[in-house]
């Protein structure tokens, strides 16, 4: 039998859904949320808005954004099952893969298939976030610490992870990355999602499903990745040797390439602006770091800019991240919090017409072959 087709690697250029959820204009550099711009989005909006905006693809009354909000602060606490598996496991698992335990533990005996299903998408949001703050508290040793009501979704993040004391500033700074994160069109993540809801299973398990996609360093963990990658540099007068012995080696520079933009990533301009306006809350690390990727943004594009690679928003938001206490290797799944808004999206809006994914391959092994018993085999 013989087949002749054409196998799309890593599926580049295959459009596999249709959705309203995001706009990545790849010619112009600009990313739009349900038509909404992400830079306005980012200036003006908050990231409980943008949740509602990617759930609803469009944006709440006042009325509606009032009750949105309830409901997420309202799912914010945590249960005893979940404090004991975040101490069961905080010692020994990294972050990502404990939040989606911790997610698939939420969904059992969940049932999926609902387009509807809102009451999970805003549980699944807001539990993610309270998650997250008491791995990284319990991990450092402290107690559980309770969420407030009166507080915004990136405020209570920071103070259920601080135990109680944050900086209005980091949580502005942490709201703005939120939203920027939120949403990003169909990467590796996002399609494991879809493809697990697919199944018909249920909303917490495809998320999952997502974060443990977002695990590789080609995806979500691109930007602890960078971070390690400045720690190696060490100074911005090593760059150009370091940039110019990597790229001798053939080995990849991170936070530089991006599969959708061949032009600079509009989520790093949005960053480099977001240093800029908190330049005053820089540290000494927040500022060796600066100095570091601002050099090696500079060095990079002027070898790679002309083969078509530019910096993404990997190279930038470790600034941000250490500025406002993320540990180094959480940034993966602070990124997460971000996308259970997009993913949560994504799956609503592919089980309201539903079709199972199940792609064809093509095999290129020998066929067909015939079975020889073990002793009469011998190595060649």
């Amino acid at each position: 039998m013989s087949i002749h087709a054409h196998v799309f690697k890593g599926l580049e250029g295959v459009y596999v859904i249709d959705s309203a959820i995001c706009l990545i204009d790849t010619e112009n550099g600009a990313l739009y949320y349900a038509g909404y711009d992400v830079r306005e989005l980012v200036e003006k909006s908050s990231f409980e808005e943008v949740a509602f905006l990617l759930l609803h693809q469009r944006l709440p009354t006042k009325s509606e954004f009032k009750e949105f909000t309830g409901r997420l602060r309202a799912s914010l606490d945590l249960e005893s099952r979940h404090i004991e598996t975040i101490r069961r496991h905080a010692g020994n698992l990294d972050t990502l893969t404990i939040l989606a335990e911790l997610m698939v533990l939420e969904g059992s005996g969940k049932k999926g298939g609902e387009p509807g299903d809102l009451e999970a998408a805003i549980n699944a949001i807001a539990k993610v976030g309270s998650f997250f703050s008491a791995i990284i508290r319990i991990r450092s040793g402290e107690d559980y610490v309770p969420p407030r009501k009166d507080l915004s979704f990136a405020e209570n993040i920071l103070y259920m992870m601080k135990g109680g004391v944050y900086r209005k500033e980091h949580a502005e700074i942490l709201d703005d990355l939120l939203i920027l994160h939120a949403e990003h069109g169909i990467p590796a993540s996002t399609f494991a999602s879809i493809v697990t809801a697919s199944t018909l299973s249920d909303l917490y398990s495809s998320i999952a499903a997502g974060m443990l996609a977002l695990k590789g360093p080609l995806h979500g963990g691109a930007s602890e990745a960078s971070y390690a990658q400045a720690l190696r540099i060490g100074s911005a007068e090593k760059v150009p040797q370091w940039v110019e012995s990597t790229l001798a080696e053939k080995k990849k520079i991170m936070g530089f390439g991006h599969r959708v933009y061949k032009i600079y990533d509009p989520r790093a301009t949005v960053v480099k602006q977001l240093i800029a306006r908190h330049a005053a809350a820089m540290d000494s690390e927040a500022k060796r770091l600066y100095e570091v990727t601002k050099a090696l943004e500079d060095y990079g594009q002027k070898v790679l800019a002309p083969r078509g690679i530019y910096p993404n928003v990997d190279l930038w938001t470790p600034i941000l991240y250490r500025m406002i206490g993320i540990p180094p290797d959480s940034f993966t799944a602070v990124f997460a919090v971000s996308r259970t808004a997009g993913w949560a999206a994504h799956i609503l809006e592919y089980w309201r017409d539903n079709k199972l994914i199940r792609p064809l391959h093509l095999y290129v092994g020998e066929h067909p072959r015939k079975y020889l018993p073990l002793e009469l085999r011998e190595v060649s």
